[in-house]
């Protein structure tokens, strides 16, 4: 079980469009995952019209794509978060 210290979660025409995470991999190791509607080879997509759910969002954050854009999604994660 993944440990997700935040989601930010954006809709377009009120259905999810993105899901990104903020992951703590291990202690310290901390990295945005994020999935999409659109189908990425060799990584999870949400379905059209899926719900939120513990399940879906640890789906996610094994499956999904990293992104470099933590600090931009997240600001003040390191200050929150900081060990």
């Amino acid at each position: 079980m993944y440990n997700i210290l935040e989601a930010k979660i954006e809709f377009s025409n009120n259905v999810i469009d993105r899901i990104t995470l903020l992951v703590e991999i291990s202690k310290n190791d901390v990295r945005a995952i994020f999935a999409t509607t659109k189908v990425r080879p060799g990584y999870i997509h949400i379905p059209f019209a899926a719900e939120i759910s513990n399940e879906l969002l640890q789906e996610i954050a094994g499956y999904g794509c990293e992104t470099d854009d933590r600090d931009q999604i997240f600001s003040n994660w390191k200050k929150k978060y900081a060990k």
